[in-house]
């Protein structure tokens, strides 16, 4: 395993969440990679669609469906990390290395988000965006309940709520679960793109399941009722801001518009993050608490652990030497802090 901008897996031609264009790039999840102009993406359909990249040759593998890239053979099974999200199991001449990015096994199965699944394997890359021991989330079920009873009141209150979240797919992840509860929702462009995209997925995916029905009908000799039509929770819609009341999804960091938006309206504001943020905050994290982490990676059996990520150092210290920090590297303090 090599870091160089992204993590290489060695003996392969394949980059994981690499920073900088490469030949072959697997993406774990819609927020790991930016237009870098990789030549041939890995991911879930999903993940692909949500980065406007479904088509021109990219690889979009549903999870547990096993393929081969020339003799790597490879799986994705779930990560937990948001709608979309995946991790890669690969044998590389009987090697097994599992590529996982960020995970949750604590998911959220309202949004068709399902847990981070596990392998065994010799070795495992896994990122800790948290690791802290105040890194302890409550259970993303509780969370969702929590957030939809205060969205719910706040609307019969002739309030405005507003949903801060960090990034477009956090954005995608809380609109899918209020969106299943019958919430109206607007929302910042990004997160309205990321449902356009997700929607237009299931959409196709629905179309070519009744073309598949009514073509197996056809074949039977028997006439095709449509058994394939079924509700999706990805189909769903986020409308721009207007006057209609509706809740409203928006990402932290565009604070300046959201006033303008929300400006002559009556409104209440939660952040929906693993740091408190504001007087109201919902602990809705996107990826592993310390011991949610720390269990999942003792339950593959590693005996190699690669760690990234902002606490990388706090995990791969707990675990020992078994583990090592893989990633940029770090900034050297050259002066002493004064008393």
């Amino acid at each position: 395993m090599t870091w160089r901008d992204g993590v290489h897996l060695t003996g392969t031609p394949i980059w994981c969440d690499a920073r900088r264009r490469r030949d072959v790039c697997f993406v774990s999840s819609a927020d790991r990679v930016g237009r870098t102009g990789h030549g041939q993406l890995i991911a879930s359909p999903l993940t692909l669609a949500l980065l406007g990249t479904s088509g021109g040759g990219h690889l979009g593998v549903p999870l547990h469906r096993r393929f081969t890239l020339g003799t790597v053979r490879l799986e994705l099974i779930s990560s937990g990390r948001g709608p979309g999200g995946a991790a890669l199991y690969v044998d590389i001449t009987g090697k097994a290395v599992l590529y996982a990015g960020a995970i949750r096994t604590n998911a959220a199965a309202a949004a068709g988000v399902e847990a981070a699944e596990v392998r065994a394997c010799e070795a495992v890359v896994v990122a800790a965006p948290y690791g802290k021991p105040e890194h302890a989330f409550p259970p993303l079920a509780k969370t969702i309940e929590r957030t939809l009873e205060w969205t719910v009141g706040e609307l019969a209150a002739g309030r405005r709520p507003v949903l801060l979240v960090d990034t477009p797919l956090d954005g995608l992840e809380v609109a899918m679960c209020l969106a299943g509860a019958g919430v109206a929702l607007a929302g910042a462009r990004p997160i309205r793109e990321a449902a356009q995209r997700a929607g237009a997925l299931a959409v196709d995916a629905i179309a070519l399941a009744s073309s598949r029905a009514a073509r197996d009908a056809e074949l039977r000799g028997a006439a095709h009722t449509g058994e394939a039509r079924a509700d999706n929770p990805r189909a769903l819609q986020v409308a721009a801001p207007g006057k209609e009341p509706r809740a409203l999804v928006w990402l932290a960091r565009d604070r300046a518009q959201l006033a303008k938006v929300v400006a002559n309206h009556p409104h209440a504001i939660a952040t929906l993050s693993a740091e408190r943020d504001g007087d109201l905050h919902f602990p809705w994290a996107g990826a592993a608490g310390r011991d949610e982490l720390l269990a999942w990676i003792e339950s593959t059996n590693a005996r190699e652990v690669y760690v990234t990520g902002a606490c990388a150092d706090d995990i791969a210290t707990t675990l020992g030497s078994r583990a090592k920090v893989i990633g940029p590297p770090h900034q050297m303090t050259l002066f002493e802090a004064l008393p």
